[in-house]
């Protein structure tokens, strides 16, 4: 029987460097499976001290190691996801068989290449007001199967042989819906990016080759029944690891809306996944967040301060681009973390904390914090301490103007030096003490470097 089951939930908007936290933890504990949920839009990224980089979205961040995954009826996968990332790691490091090391879960939707059309064309349709997307198509599948769950496309219909009409349906159904959007007058600059969008929505021969490409997924994933999970994985000896993708202030209604995943990201989600396979084993909640402020793009962010780009940024592998906008980053904010970690349930939730790239933090030699904001005062929303109040059952109209709220609040921020030349030791008893103080979860992993050496765990 698996004794333990970790569980890494992001308490920002998912860049808070997940993939080493889970890679860590894959190798430290030596768990027999990386158990995943959330979206494959992701890119979780790992480096391993062999000199490994990889980002990951379909397998989970203990790959290198050899450590099976499994996507759970909570994952919205990718078929045309799994071709192409199973190459990557065949062509790029050696792994030939990466299907021998993943099993799905048959009730997994799937995210078609006409939900990544849908997402890209809605984005665009926006201009100059962007919601933000990784453009993949992940929400929209979701979003899809809420409103028609009898178009969805779930893991198990990659082997039937109903595939081609299920995908023309889906085809059909995402152009009805798009005639909208395709009427929109779109940017200058966006025009021709649409104009082929449009094209291959209609394209016949493109059709034909997403279906011999789901065809191909069909036959080389190993699809397995729902209770695969609960019969299989959680009768193992030792542990495991979740890998969620997003973070807690993606989620559909803990999020500032329209600024959100379709999912649900909190770790009662997960929770409930594990009660549906009958398992009574421990489940240990980790919190994960960079030792600064990052969000990939739009949405608010009280600490944003672009001149500080320079000195934060280096080597994070965020680029700008058109679907989830620019890479900001700020002094860490903890009015959001302790927002966050309340609506999961409050620090109890949590039992412990991992923290990143504090490594960059070292380097700068100053670490800017923030603990409160100005302007915080309209209390429907915030306490009169200044935080944010967590509204059960909260709407996006609640959320949308709690996010509007944030824009128009002055973060107050403190600067606390750090010694570059301290030990590690030293530096994770001050990361530990700031962060308990402000958010009373114990921290139990600090990250100084990119690879599982650099992450010191007490």
């Amino acid at each position: 029987m698996t004794s333990k089951v970790y569980v890494v939930t992001d308490l920002g908007v998912g860049d808070g460097g997940k993939g080493g936290i889970v890679h860590k933890i894959s190798n430290m504990m030596r768990v027999h499976t990386v158990i995943k949920r959330g979206g494959a839009q992701g890119s979780h990224g790992v480096s391993t001290s062999k000199g490994e980089k990889f980002a990951f979205s379909q397998w989970g961040c203990g790959t290198f190691e050899g450590i099976p995954t499994h996507l759970t009826n909570q994952m919205v996968v990718s078929p045309e996801g799994f071709l192409n990332e199973a190459d990557a790691l065949r062509y790029r490091h050696g792994i030939y068989d990466a299907f021998s090391l993943l099993t799905v879960d048959e009730d997994a939707l799937c995210a078609t290449p006409y939900h990544g059309f849908a997402s890209r064309l809605k984005e665009l349709a926006r201009g100059d007001n962007p919601r933000g997307t990784i453009g993949t198509g992940v929400g929209e599948a979701y979003r899809d199967f809420a409103r028609a769950p009898e178009l969805a496309l779930k893991a198990g219909d990659l082997k039937n042989p109903g595939l081609r009409d299920k995908l023309a349906l889906i085809r059909e159904d995402v152009r009805r819906n798009l005639q909208p959007v395709i009427a929109s007058e779109f940017l200058a600059s966006d025009r021709a990016t649409a104009a082929e969008e449009i094209r291959l929505l209609y394209d016949d021969a493109f059709f034909e080759h997403v279906v011999t490409r789901f065809e191909t997924a069909g036959t080389l994933v190993r699809i397995v029944s729902h209770d695969f999970m609960g019969d299989a994985i959680l009768t193992r000896e030792g542990a495991a690891v979740v890998e969620t993708s997003h973070g807690v202030l993606s989620d559909r209604l803990t999020g500032f809306h329209p600024h959100t995943s379709a999912i649900r990201t909190l770790p009662r989600f997960t929770r409930a996944l594990f009660d549906d396979a009958g398992y009574d084993g421990q489940l240990v909640n980790i919190g994960v967040t960079r030792a600064y402020a990052i969000r990939h793009g739009a949405g608010p962010m009280p600490t944003a301060d672009p001149t500080m780009a320079e000195h934060l940024l280096p080597g994070s592998n965020k680029d700008a681009n058109r679907y989830q906008g620019e890479v900001r980053v700020g002094p860490l904010d903890f009015v959001l973390l302790r927002y966050a970690i309340e609506a999961c349930g409050g620090p109890s939730a949590f039992d412990g904390l991992a923290i990143s790239w504090f490594d960059q933090i070292r380097t700068n030699g100053s670490w800017n914090i923030c603990n409160r904001y100005g302007g915080a005062d309209d209390q429907t929303f915030f306490t009169p301490s200044g935080e944010l109040r967590v509204v059960d059952d909260s709407s996006f109209a609640h959320q949308t103007t709690l996010g509007n709220k944030l824009s128009d609040c002055q973060p107050e921020i403190t600067t606390m030096p750090i010694d570059a030349a301290a030990s590690t030791d030293e530096l994770y008893n001050v990361c530990a003490t700031v962060f308990n103080d402000a958010l009373s979860v114990p921290v139990r992993m600090v990250s100084f470097g990119a690879t599982e050496l650099d992450k010191l765990s007490k």
